[in-house]
């Protein structure tokens, strides 16, 4: 089977017309002026296909006079010139993905590693869960994943950038943990490319798209093509069968399942006196402190929910760190943060997330910053859900009031045997109800709790105490205000508060958590009088 990036449409995009088709990467060079933009939701794959394409004009850009000359005619008219589209069109059996002898950023000689070696497709993605990295939104098993030829096509090309550490020796990529990577935007695709196309003060080298990589010499300056095809993995994709991708949801498409993704040992690290030393490499996106090649990334989740990770771009002694794409469009007004956070005891990636702004300048970053801050004495992190507005609504007193002196204990008996039960698999508790909730509904009662609210109250009530089912004027125990009961937040670790908000529970799980909670206090020695009213109210203002 033949699938050729330059060729096949893999490639969203969003045109100026305002309507969206998929492009193969000739398609997408020829049409860049008309082009608005390449339309990826994750920042990591939208980042890796401008980086893609970049590396082909970087390769192919002495054919039209050079880096400058090509950068120039992107941003007068958004045109790739003619030279360099015939320079890549020359070189089009470099990117196929299944060439027998030059696969796509694989390497063929890795090709018969038995069953047990080989892993799952969702390797390529950080988001997916695969061997031990199971703690993800997106749950899969590896023996089952797989993935239609666009989205390998964009896992491939993760590969390059943005490769994490992985266990069994598996190291990162050129930058060891993904870094904190810059895009300037422009009107259309080709002045994207333009901005981003910037002359590199190293020299060029060739790429390796195919093959074992092994770096020229590690221990020198990275010539910019090889770094920009860097692979620390040595992968090899398995046939294609017609089947569902577990990561964009396409059916009946022809998918790749267990692939070979061994560890590259030439790309393991640079060493000096048994100390990793970072690479002689420095990324055009990526922010560098002066005359250092380590760049600057997100290692601290928390940090990372309110922007504070920002901070390092910006530090206060040493001044701004320096992009190449950020010196070279100082003015440049429109760009993209994509911001991979990651464990710096093993530089996984815990999240990533895109930032836009109008400019890069220490005062834009700053003022990012700034704006999360949460005022004095409020505790960091996101609560899952708010308590209700405390006033209670005239119709949930009078219902709670007509429940607690209308209802007779042969009522109550119905009602408790309805619980976790709703209200059509339970005749007799429904009947008690009907006559309850509609009686007030017949007298135009306003602002009645829902049907629903009304319900899960009345099973409540039902289950504790006769003499619990009463109205205290300075009642004040609710479930909705015990932290035990229905968390805002995780659960605290050794002393710290969490910061990861928890939702309001629905259906069965909140009936639970209410009904504990209730019993709890009923077993009290000093049982606190319920307040009923405000149970009612909160309810109704969470669920309806």
């Amino acid at each position: 089977m033949d699938y050729n990036l330059l060729d096949e449409s893999w490639i969203p995009v969003l045109w100026i017309d305002g309507s969206s088709t998929r492009v193969g990467i000739i398609e997408a060079l020829t049409q860049a002026g008309r082009i608005r933009q390449i339309a990826l939701a994750s920042p990591l794959d939208l980042f890796a296909v401008h980086r893609f394409i970049l590396t082909l004009l970087y390769w192919k850009a002495a054919l039209a006079g050079g880096v400058e000359q090509v950068r120039k005619s992107l941003l007068k008219d958004g045109e790739v010139p003619s030279a360099v589209l015939e320079g890549i069109t020359k070189e089009k059996h470099c990117f196929d993905l299944f060439d027998e002898k030059l696969p796509f950023l694989q390497d063929p000689s890795v090709n018969g590693a038995k069953d047990d070696e080989r892993k799952s497709a969702g390797s390529l993605f950080a988001e997916l869960a695969t061997g031990t990295n199971i703690a993800h939104f997106h749950h899969g098993d590896d023996e089952n994943t797989r993935l239609c030829l666009p989205c390998v096509a964009l896992g491939m090309l993760r590969v390059v950038p943005w490769t994490q550490s992985g266990g069994a020796g598996l190291t990162p990529s050129i930058h060891n943990a993904p870094p904190i990577m810059a895009i300037a935007t422009g009107d259309n695709l080709g002045i994207t490319l333009g901005l981003n196309l910037v002359l590199l003060d190293v020299e060029a080298g060739e790429p390796k798209w195919s093959g074992h990589f092994k770096p020229t010499n590690p221990t020198k300056a990275i010539p910019y093509l090889e770094a920009l095809t860097w692979n620390p993995r040595r992968i090899y994709l398995s046939s294609p069968r017609i089947g569902v991708c577990w990561y964009c949801g396409s059916s009946d498409a022809p998918t790749v399942g267990k692939i070979v993704y061994k560890k590259n040992e030439e790309t393991i690290g640079n060493q000096q006196k048994k100390k990793r030393i970072p690479f002689t490499w420095r990324d055009p996106a990526a922010f560098y402190p002066e005359n250092e090649f380590a760049s600057a990334n997100s290692t601290q989740e928390d940090q990372a929910t309110e922007n504070k990770d920002l901070a390092r771009l910006i530090p206060v002694e040493s001044g701004p760190l320096k992009s190449a794409v950020a010196v070279k469009n100082e003015s440049h007004h429109g760009w993209r943060l994509v911001v991979p956070t990651t464990n710096p005891k093993n530089n996984k990636t815990f999240d990533h997330r895109q930032l836009e702004l109008p400019n890069l300048s220490p005062e834009t970053i700053g003022a990012l910053i700034r704006a999360n801050k949460r005022p004095p004495g409020r505790s960091e992190g996101l609560d899952g859900w708010n308590l209700p507005n405390p006033r209670h609504p005239l119709g949930i007193r009078l219902f709670v009031q007509a429940a607690i002196k209308l209802l007779t204990d042969a009522d109550w008996a119905a009602l408790s045997t309805a619980a976790y039960r709703d209200m059509h698999d339970s005749p007799a508790a429904f009947d008690v109800f009907a006559g309850l909730y509609w009686g007030l509904r017949d007298k135009k009662i306003g602002r009645l709790p829902s049907r629903n609210v009304a319900w899960l109250i009345l099973k409540l009530m039902a289950a504790v105490p006769a003499q619990a089912r009463v109205l205290h004027p300075g009642a004040r125990f609710s479930p909705m205000e015990d932290p035990n009961a229905l968390p805002k937040r995780q659960p605290k670790e050794r002393g710290r508060t969490s910061l990861y908000p928890v939702s309001f529970p629905r259906g069965e799980r909140l009936e639970a958590a209410l009904r504990r909670a209730l019993d709890s206090n009923v077993r009290k020695r000093k049982p606190e009088p319920v307040d009923w009213t405000g149970l009612c109210n909160g309810l109704d203002q969470l669920l309806d």
